[in-house]
């Protein structure tokens, strides 16, 4: 690493310091026994947390890495946290799936309308404290991506497995978050930053300080009421709804290889998270699992 790498990944360590003291204030009296972690590099977030479902008492605890070397999104796809332009994080609780009202598939819509809310409030604030108007709101495309303007801005990895000490009936959730913060990771996305002058870009931390709390309060609103009080909230920011649409249902299918299993209009998502889609078939619905979808298709 050189000189400037290591100056960079520093800071960048330095201001996910503060946002987690900052988080911690504002959560630990909701949240008792609230851990909240910053480690300079990780493989993984998600791996990291998930290795401690065995834990005697394993209690909530948020998890962030500067640099993340071997992130993963949906169905082993990798994603990489980039020392001060990206975020990526984890929550890991233990949490009683079976007992939230119409089932915790629809968790990671939950999940993606929280942090849409927090960065919108987060650019509107910074837009403001500029002059400028408010900016274009987040949009969620189904089932864990957060997009602006057409591109996608950031991802949602969710996972779960029993736990050797857990009450019954409970299991180890792990809910990991990765944001391009001050730039796009890869050709083609976009970034929190984007449309916002320089002085009024946010870092990585702030931008933790204000998701964290958010989804923290919004898993736990889903844990009691499940999805269908946030099926009209998330309608309004869902990015497939009236689009056609691909869908690849097999395990292991590769879009960019291999003809869609469906295809119709999608036509947003019904009570419990599902995606609905009229096909030649008629209505149809699917539940997250392994389902890869894309707009427009060919």
């Amino acid at each position: 690493m050189t000189e400037t790498d290591q100056a960079g990944l520093d800071a960048a360590v330095t201001d996910l310091n503060a946002a987690a003291e900052q988080i911690w204030m504002a959560c630990q009296a909701d949240w008792p026994g609230l851990s909240v972690e910053v480690q300079p590099e990780l493989a993984s977030t998600n791996t990291t947390l998930m290795a401690r479902a065995d834990e005697a008492e394993p209690g909530p605890v948020l998890l962030t890495a500067a640099s993340q070397t071997a992130g993963r999104g949906r169905q082993g796809r990798q994603w990489a946290a980039r020392a001060g332009d990206s975020l990526a994080f984890s929550l890991g609780l233990p949490v009683a799936l079976d007992a939230i009202p119409g089932g915790g598939s629809a968790l990671s819509l939950a999940v993606g309308l929280a942090v849409a809310e927090a960065l919108d409030a987060l650019r509107a604030e910074r837009a403001r404290s500029t002059g400028l108007g408010a900016p274009q709101p987040l949009g969620l495309k189904w089932p864990n991506d957060l997009w602006l303007e057409g591109r996608k801005l950031g991802g949602i990895l969710i996972e779960a497995r029993s736990g050797a000490h857990l009450p019954h009936g409970y299991r180890w959730l792990v809910i990991g978050v990765g944001l391009n913060v001050r730039a796009a990771v890869l050709p083609g996305t976009a970034c929190v930053a984007e449309g916002l002058p320089a002085s009024a870009r946010p870092t990585a931390g702030e931008a933790w300080t204000a998701v964290a709390p958010a989804l923290l309060q919004g898993v736990r609103a889903f844990v009691r009421h499940g999805f269908a009080s946030l099926q009209a909230a998330y309608a309004e920011r869902d990015v497939l709804a009236g689009q056609p649409v691909a869908l690849w249902t097999r395990p292991g299918a590769d879009p960019l290889a291999d003809a869609p299993h469906a295809s119709g209009i999608a036509t947003g998502v019904d009570g419990h998270g599902a995606l609905l889609v009229h096909t030649d078939a008629g209505l149809r619905a699917w539940s997250s699992g392994d389902v890869t979808v894309r707009p427009h298709a060919s």
